[in-house]
């Protein structure tokens, strides 16, 4: 928890910082919202590592986070058909950057489950940095899909301190004597309840 709730606010602040009140309408910012979302929790995971590492909950927390970028995705497709050309060839770069790292995501998580794994990649340390590869591939991806599509992070100063949060997180979580980042069977949960919350914040202040 002490990890997760900095990583969700901070986040969410970044957003706010240059143009608060700027939306697109509550359908399309709850969209949006749910994106980063999933980016803060697509940290929070990566950086879930160190003591009190629990591999139970990490899994939870991984079907949380791919839950969450799939309602990203589905929301823009089901609520405005104009986004339907948004995933056709031609499409903006960072459109389909986004459509990459949702299925590198999801390859992700499912050839590290304990049914996959072993076939897959042999040795545990292979499989360890075959999982850190495509982690960190996963987050390049969908923060190159959030800076470049310019509209919330549409100042340099926002985008620096995006990265420079990105950073930030996962470093902590590459010290091994870190606790902060460790996940607990309830982190799943809370990471849920929170994030709803952050999203709703996120759209009201531009809506309302």
């Amino acid at each position: 928890m002490k990890g997760l709730l900095p990583t969700l606010l901070g986040v969410l602040l970044v957003t706010l910082l240059a143009t608060p009140t700027l939306g697109a309408g509550w359908l399309w910012d709850i969209g949006s919202g749910l994106g980063f979302v999933a980016f803060a929790g697509l940290l929070h995971l990566s950086a879930s590592r160190g003591r009190g590492f629990n591999l139970r909950a990490h899994q939870f927390l991984g079907f949380a986070v791919l839950g969450v970028a799939t309602a990203h995705a589905y929301w823009f497709l089901l609520s405005d058909a104009v986004v339907i050309e948004y995933v056709k060839p031609g499409a903006p770069v960072y459109m389909w950057m986004g459509i990459v790292t949702f299925v590198s995501l999801t390859v992700t998580i499912f050839v590290s489950l304990p049914k996959y794994r072993p076939g897959l990649h042999g040795r545990a340390a292979t499989f360890g940095l075959w999982h850190r590869v495509l982690a960190l591939v996963t987050i390049v991806g969908a923060g190159y899909h959030i800076v470049a599509s310019g509209f919330y992070l549409n100042t340099a100063y926002q985008i620096v301190l995006f990265l420079v949060l990105t950073l930030i997180v996962l470093w902590r979580g590459s010290q091994r004597t870190d606790r902060g980042n460790a996940v607990t069977r309830q982190t799943w949960r809370k990471y849920l309840a929170i994030g709803t919350l952050c999203v709703l914040v996120f759209a009201s202040i531009r809506n309302l």
